[in-house]
């Protein structure tokens, strides 16, 4: 998804649950689909820029809160396909700007350092046909961490294994990024059912949906995390990448504070929309 983890290691890691399905991206009526099952993968051709602009906002409340928080972020980046093989594709991301805002006072701090952070941050991503980071370096070719690497790759591992027809689903299941306010830090993934609703453009174009739950990886004694995500997906078969993707996600955390701290349990509510979209300038 994006830079959204990044993001999320900070304010806004507090993460949610998809409560509605966003409106579902769909092709012309008078555009029938193809039954054969088709391959969904991760190809772009080499020497391609794909820029890509994410609009994010999060929205945090609870009963100990005196008014929710909210927080925006806008982001534009470019990806520049290096290489493309046959199974993996290494790509150069760059960011070329970001605005991150934020409704509490006391987060106006670290809108401004996550936007000086993100701002012309430059990652080399080695991508697998289904959309997962194998492996990641910054340009001087240190190793960075996972929640980094899959944020920048704005391509969540979503694709299916095998060829599918319209119609048919997969299960995939992803991590969620750690760290994070109001009790994020809870391990837990993303157990998710996509569908191939339908395609387009004599089947150069998929359409997407998906449903799934957050499942916590193990009880813990400090934070327990459940919710619900749902979302639609436009995929450019032909250039190999996803165009557009559009989530909401709903998160509910219960904090247990170590008991000497005296301090009550706390319950949070996260409410995630994001768009995501790719604009061929080549």
């Amino acid at each position: 998804m994006s830079v959204l983890a990044w993001c999320r290691k900070g304010t806004l890691s507090a993460l949610a649950t998809g409560a509605a399905l966003l409106a579902p991206l769909r092709p012309a009526a008078s555009q029938a689909p193809t039954r054969e099952p088709v391959l969904l993968r991760l190809h772009p051709r080499a020497g391609d820029t794909l820029h890509t602009r994410l609009e994010q906002q999060t929205e945090t409340s609870g009963p100990q809160m005196q008014k929710p928080m909210t927080t925006s972020v806008v982001v534009s980046a470019r990806t520049i396909v290096q290489t493309s093989r046959a199974t993996t594709t290494t790509v150069l991301t760059i960011v070329d700007s970001a605005n991150v805002t934020s409704s509490d006072v006391r987060g106006n701090s670290f809108s401004a350092q996550a936007e000086r952070a993100l701002r012309g941050q430059k990652l080399v991503l080695q991508l697998g046909e289904d959309g997962s980071v194998q492996s990641a370096h910054d340009a001087r070719g240190a190793a960075v961490s996972r929640d980094v690497a899959e944020a920048m790759a704005a391509m969540p591992p979503v694709f299916p294994h095998r060829a599918v027809a319209v119609g048919e689903r997969w299960e995939r299941e992803m991590p969620l990024p750690s760290g994070g306010q109001f009790g994020a830090n809870g391990a837990a993934h993303v157990r998710a059912d996509f569908r191939l609703d339908s395609l387009g453009r004599g089947g150069e174009v998929a359409y997407v949906s998906m449903r799934g739950e957050i499942v916590p990886d193990g009880e813990t004694q400090s934070v327990h995390l459940t919710g619900n995500v749902s979302g639609s997906m436009r995929v450019d078969r032909a250039r190999g990448w996803m165009t557009d993707s559009r989530f909401s996600i709903l998160m509910k955390s219960i904090v247990t504070p170590p008991a000497a701290s005296g301090l009550a349990t706390m319950h949070f509510v996260t409410k995630v929309t994001q768009h995501l979209r790719t604009m061929d300038k080549r």
